[in-house]
């Protein structure tokens, strides 16, 4: 991450909650599924498959759903990059609209209660649709330093901008110079993302508890609401551009 970052609009502290709080209902509601963190999903499925539960049928699905989304959406976004100058707003509007599905599917259908039933399943598409798309957007349109799903590399980056802070203390009294000028930037940038991801995780728990899937609401007018913002800009606004 060689700019500064900078504080107009951080898409990606809101993205980071998005995906925290959506995780949460899905291992919730859809019998212990990443939907996001798909590396969560093939550990699942390969020990649920192992242990004899039935729901590695349900992370099979999501897995294979999600590799076939994926492709979609990246060749989707590859064709927009070269009509439309919009593509995140696009895109954006179109999660926002998967993630309300998802909400109305979780919670209008029949309780999920099987992880082979027809509603798991249908539930299960949308929510991954949303993710998927959630993690290309990030990725191909964005192209962002900060995974707002994967904690494990930002937490890597910040604890390296915190040594990099050390350093400079160091240098600073020494030299009166600061080797590295953006590493307080870095760290907060980092530590930001890392608490919305475990503030959405959290609320998604807790709303989930209290109100089920109806809970979504939230974060689908979240994504709503990230959509408009990059739609009044002429480039999305995001914390590192």
């Amino acid at each position: 991450m060689d700019e500064t970052p900078h504080t107009t609009v951080n898409i990606e502290y809101i993205l980071a909650f998005v995906a925290g709080f959506s995780e949460a209902i899905c291992v919730l509601g859809l019998f212990t599924s990443f939907t996001t963190f798909i590396t969560g999903t093939i550990v699942l499925s390969i020990t649920d498959f192992a242990s004899n539960n039935p729901n590695y049928i349900t992370k099979l699905f999501i897995l294979s759903a999600f590799i076939i989304l994926q492709i979609f959406w990246i060749y989707l976004i590859n064709i927009l990059n070269f009509k439309k100058k919009n593509t995140a707003t696009l895109m954006l509007f179109v999660e926002s609209a998967l993630m309300l599905l998802f909400f109305i599917t979780g919670s209008y259908v029949v309780k999920l209660t099987s992880p082979y039933a027809a509603n798991t399943f249908l539930v299960s598409f949308f929510a991954v649709a949303a993710m998927s798309l959630h993690s290309t957007i990030f990725f191909r349109v964005l192209n962002k330093k900060a995974p707002t799903h994967f904690m494990t590399g930002n937490s890597t980056n910040l604890f390296a901008a915190a040594l990099d802070m050390l350093d400079n203390h160091r240098a600073y009294k020494r030299t009166g110079e600061a080797p590295y000028p953006q590493a307080s930037a870095k760290a907060k940038y980092y530590f930001g993302v890392i608490f919305c991801f475990i503030f959405g995780v959290t609320l998604g728990t807790v709303g989930y508890k209290l109100w089920g899937f109806p809970s979504l609401l939230l974060p689908v007018l979240l994504v709503l609401w990230t959509a408009l913002l990059s739609l009044k800009s002429v480039k999305p606004p995001t914390a590192t551009s």
